[in-house]
């Protein structure tokens, strides 16, 4: 049974991915759950706090750790994969509808988080730049061991590793499939991959 502050939360998450921030209300909120309102009130003081844990569950808490080391690129690649298939299958399970609606709205929940989440952008920012610098440093331990070439340009291969993974929504729309779109996100990450050794 979920308490109180998870219906809370999971009840925020689907309104905010569903309606635009301004229209959701903490009155919309409370009907909605059919809570009182001290006991939304009790967890969260406003609907900017709401909002806030909100995305930090749903959007921050599932962020890939960085903090893992790698012995091989082909051993991170692995890892990356295994982490969005995770952090995708963990979206569409809150999330029925995932495949017909959520794509886009959940593009919307990010462009809010970056208007209503004080220091969202710089939290992403911070974010990106360790992706980045384990890339980095996954590549550069690849090109030194021999396991990729050595003349390959590691900030253009950090960035098409990235792109490939930009592309997982596009081919969800271009298909209808988040099985489809993750499978040719791990082929087109393998085969990338391939072409690195030769």
């Amino acid at each position: 049974m979920k308490d109180t502050k998870e219906i809370i939360l999971e009840t925020a998450y689907n309104m905010f991915l569903y309606n635009n921030y301004e229209a959701v209300t903490i009155s919309s909120i409370i009907k909605a759950t059919g809570l009182t309102k001290g006991a939304i009130y009790h967890y969260y003081d406003s609907k900017e706090t709401l909002f806030k844990a909100v995305v930090d569950k749903y959007m921050l808490e599932n962020c890939v750790d960085t903090t893992v080391e790698f012995d091989t690129l082909e051993t991170y690649i692995q890892f990356s994969i295994d982490g969005v298939r995770k952090k995708m299958t963990k979206i569409v399970e809150d999330n029925p509808n995932f495949a017909n609606e959520v794509p886009i709205n959940y593009l919307s929940l990010i462009i809010a988080a970056h208007r209503y989440y004080p220091d969202y952008a710089k939290i992403g920012n911070l974010f990106m730049e360790s992706q980045m610098m384990k890339w980095e440093k996954a590549i550069e331990k690849a090109r030194t061991n021999g396991e990729i070439r050595g003349d390959i340009d590691v900030e253009a291969t950090i960035t098409n590793f990235f792109n490939i993974g930009s592309g997982i929504i596009s081919s969800m729309f271009r298909r209808g499939s988040i099985d489809y779109a993750l499978d040719l996100f791990e082929r087109q990450y393998w085969q990338y991959y391939n072409c690195l050794k030769k």
